[in-house]
């Protein structure tokens, strides 16, 4: 039996054990049905003449269907392409001239787009034909296949927030040292339980809890989209211990008339990231719910589990990301190289079994982003004098102002203490007299909370040169699919206000 077949493991040791349940169709899979679903599902696979490193293109949402494919594809060294969804259809017509796939699978919610995207020559599948041939196929003596570490296991589509996406190209190796990365830091057992809603597209929707407790042998519940109300009814009533959540979908989930009432006395930890981790947000779960919010950071092209601050370092070090996970090496460094001193900062980089071997397709970028085993992340942080780290925002954000070196996520923080501030956002433009400058978007819980009074605050504890040229209030902060802030569509606004002008 192959080391890295977790659920061949799990289907011997604990065969009736439930591995996964839908709670969208009620639905439960054993570990020893999803190990035989997966090994009928090859047999169909062998069948289409399918070989080790074809691509696998998925236009889905996350269902018990789509982890039978995961498990298949691991076992044939088949190379997963989760799509997103919510793309226009001529940018999903692009992922897929880049990774050319032999098979097509979707789910009927998107047939409409088929005829869109290029397949004339790619095999195409519906999720409900995927699942048909593994309930009534019948039991086929399967080859015994050898897990490669090295083999490419998915290929993540960046979002494309700073140029064209990119293709990430996720191993084996990966999964497995970044599965230990996260039992390490979190104690994870065969007697954990999670429900994930994060969409398959992204690393998080695979590697944040679903794979680390696949390879423990626990629960995980799925859930195609997520619903801040029902969400907390499913987390009480099914004792979950371990769930990972965007601030976003946490703030929107204590908005709910249900919070004050469910009791999730069993929740462990509630890991989030993303983006920034208010320390309001931390300490509002522990007053309110005596749940511990375990702030983090990881990206597509490591882990995702790079660092992790100690539930009880949470409200003693407000907004740091903790300390770099087990298995993993960090360092900061400044634009020579050299690593920089205590609070000093400089570029994030990261070395270890959980760092990507490239991107698919491009050499040229994956030689400027991987120097001798590092990768240089493109994120700007610092380390305090106990080794906590913080960051500073992308590289891409930062920018120059009359010579000045000037970070956004630095005036976010600053502009969020103002009383009244919900949310901010700093950007940069280019800007005639100081070369670039920043612009800022904020909500607020006060109608009467003007730009004007707002500038005023910041003059008390923001140096005059970091001060955004330009300042707006809006009824809400636009956010993408993953409930990240929406750049692009912040970007576009202010162009239009500008060409109103």
């Amino acid at each position: 039996m192959d080391a890295l077949d977790w659920t061949a493991k799990w289907a011997d040791y604990t065969p009736d054990k439930i591995a996964l349940t839908s709670y969208d169709t009620n639905i439960s899979y054993t570990y020893n049905d999803l190990h035989i679903y997966a090994n009928r599902l090859i047999h169909k696979f062998t069948e289409l003449h399918l070989e080790e490193g074809n691509r696998i293109a998925v236009l889905a949402e996350h269902s018990l269907e789509y982890m039978v494919l995961f498990v298949a594809c691991q076992r044939m060294g088949l190379v997963m392409v989760p799509l997103n969804y919510r793309l226009p259809v001529s940018e999903i017509a692009k992922l897929l001239v880049d990774c050319i796939p032999c098979l097509f699978i979707y789910n009927e919610n998107h047939q409409d787009k088929l005829a869109q995207l290029p397949l004339e020559k790619i095999q195409t599948i519906s999720v409900d034909k995927l699942e048909h041939f593994f309930h009534n196929e019948e039991n086929h003596a399967v080859k015994t296949y050898s897990i490669k570490e090295d083999n490419a296991l998915f290929i993540f589509y960046t979002s494309g927030t700073t140029g064209a996406p990119k293709g990430v190209i996720y191993t084996n190796k990966m999964l497995f040292w970044n599965s230990l990365n996260t039992s390490m830091q979190l104690g994870i057992t065969f007697r954990d339980s999670t429900i994930n809603t994060l969409p398959p597209y992204h690393t998080s929707g695979w590697n944040v809890f679903i794979t680390p407790l696949l390879h423990k042998g626990a629960h995980i519940g799925m859930l195609e989209k997520f619903d801040a109300e029902n969400i907390l009814c499913l987390l009480e009533r099914n004792k979950t211990t371990l769930f990972m959540a965007l601030p976003t979908m946490l703030l929107m989930m204590q908005k709910t008339a249900v919070f004050k009432n469910v009791n999730l006395e069993k929740m462990r930890y509630i890991i989030s990231g993303g983006e920034k981790v208010p320390s309001e947000l931390v300490s509002f779960w522990k007053t309110e719910k005596n749940i511990y919010i375990r702030p983090g950071y990881g990206l597509t092209e490591a882990g995702p589990s790079i660092t992790s601050l100690h539930h009880k370092m949470a409200v003693l070090k407000p907004n740091s990301i903790g300390k770099p996970n087990f298995y993993l090496d960090l360092k900061i460094v400044n634009a020579k190289g050299e690593t920089v001193k205590t609070n000093e900062v400089g570029e994030l980089c990261i070395k270890g079994n959980i760092v990507t071997p490239g991107y698919w397709n491009n050499s040229v970028k994956t030689s400027s982003k991987i120097k001798k085993g590092w990768l240089f992340t493109g994120d700007f942080a610092y380390s305090d004098a106990e080794g906590f780290l913080y960051m500073k925002g992308r590289k891409n954000d930062m920018y120059i102002s009359g010579g000045e070196n000037i970070y956004p996520q630095e005036i976010e923080v600053q502009l969020e203490l103002i009383k009244g501030i919900k949310k901010a956002v700093v950007l940069s433009v280019k800007d005639e007299k100081w070369g670039e400058c920043g612009i800022a978007f904020v909500t607020t819980e006060n109608e009467d909370l003007s730009v004007t009074a707002i500038r005023e605050v910041l003059k008390t504890n923001l140096v005059a040169f970091k001060h955004p040229k330009h300042l707006f209030i809006l009824d809400e902060i636009p956010l993408t699919s993953l409930g990240k802030v929406s750049r692009k569509k912040l970007y576009n606004y202010f162009n239009t206000i500008k060409s109103e002008q």
